[in-house]
């Protein structure tokens, strides 16, 4: 089965580390892809990762009848914002667990989210 990790940083908490403690937290996510780079039985492989920059440098898009509105920012004030999207294969949802309470994030107070993807359905319908 398939996976994608959300992580979010809980008040701005990832911004107000010291520079050395980022490079530890951005260490221990390379160690971490690294390790489970390769698929083997019951564990997780980790296809991807990708890190956000700052919610401040997003930008929203809503329809509003036929017009776009275009706003900066994210779509929703919170207390927690995006900050990491990563995409797992495993046959194990124990590991999956295991590994998200390994991310970094977790580590300086941050939240992460399991959510099991869709299988894309083939166009022959098989």
């Amino acid at each position: 089965m398939k996976y994608a990790l959300l992580g979010y940083d809980i008040d701005g908490s990832l911004e107000r580390l010291a520079a050395e403690d980022k490079h530890a937290l951005h260490r221990a996510h390379r160690l971490l892809h690294d390790e489970t780079a390769a698929k083997t039985p019951g564990s997780v492989q980790m296809i991807a990762h990708y890190r956000f920059r700052p919610p401040r440098l997003a930008t929203t898009i809503r329809c509003a009848g036929d017009d776009l509105i275009t706003t900066e920012g994210p779509a929703a004030k919170a207390s927690e914002t995006l900050r990491a999207l990563y995409l797992l294969e495993s046959d194990n949802p124990d590991a999956v667990r295991d590994l998200a309470s390994q991310l970094p994030a977790i580590q300086v107070g941050g939240t992460v989210e399991i959510w099991p993807r869709w299988a894309a359905r083939s166009r022959s319908g098989r």
